[in-house]
């Protein structure tokens, strides 16, 4: 890396941020071969259970995730529920971003593992959940998801293909999950709409506005 800068003759402020780029990334990639290594070495039931152990309190913090674990609570079919999460788990992808970098993609969830980044005004740390609307289909009713890096980030994704396609194979067994997470986000969309219709008469002159102006 040093030579290449060197040879290209590299802004001194984009060597700096490209040094920490790979030594940060270096370190997570070691950590994540080292827990797929772990892993990969487990029965196919006990990965399961290992991953959703290790990213719980991460996936708790996804609406949707922790209405299925909540209906896995009441429902004969519970194990059935839990058994859907826990593949949600293992499809997580890790996403890592450089300082500065801007990113974000609509239908995608994204969960920070290490690193502050910025969206809509806000800083979020690590444990931070956003895009947790990923599953509606409209882009209109979708949180603003473009984000800034303020530091090395480290993220785990999911986007809404990869939901769709876990959720249409858990279904064959279990059509009450299918039918439960319809109705979430036919509720939650309803809220959206609603309150984007709210917000566009709030914007829009009234009568007597138009008239006090004249």
């Amino acid at each position: 890396l040093n030579h290449m800068m060197e040879d290209r003759n590299v802004d001194p402020e984009l060597r700096r941020r490209l040094r920490i780029f790979c030594l940060s990334n270096k370190a997570a990639q070691r950590r994540g071969r080292q827990r797929q290594q772990l892993i990969a070495e487990l029965s196919p039931g006990l990965q399961g259970e290992v991953v959703m152990e290790f990213k719980r309190k991460w996936i708790e913090k996804v609406s949707i995730i922790a209405k299925v674990l909540l209906w896995a609570e009441s429902s004969e079919n519970g194990n059935m529920f839990r058994a859907f999460v826990v593949d949600v788990s293992l499809k997580l992808q890790p996403s890592v971003h450089a300082q500065s970098e801007v990113f974000g993609m609509p239908h995608v969830l994204y969960i920070c593992m290490l690193g502050l980044v910025s969206r809509k005004g806000r800083v979020h740390r690590t444990g931070a959940v956003w895009g947790a609307d990923f599953m509606l289909v409209d882009s209109e009713l979708l949180e603003p998801f473009e984000s800034c890096a303020l530091t090395y980030t480290e993220l785990t994704t999911l986007d809404r293909s990869t939901f769709k396609e876990l959720l249409k194979t858990h279904t064959e067994n279990c059509p009450e999950l299918r039918q439960k997470v319809r109705r979430f986000c036919c509720w939650l969309a309803f809220q959206r709409a609603f309150i984007a219709e709210a917000n566009s008469r709030l914007a829009r002159p009234t009568r007597s506005s138009f008239k006090s102006s004249h």
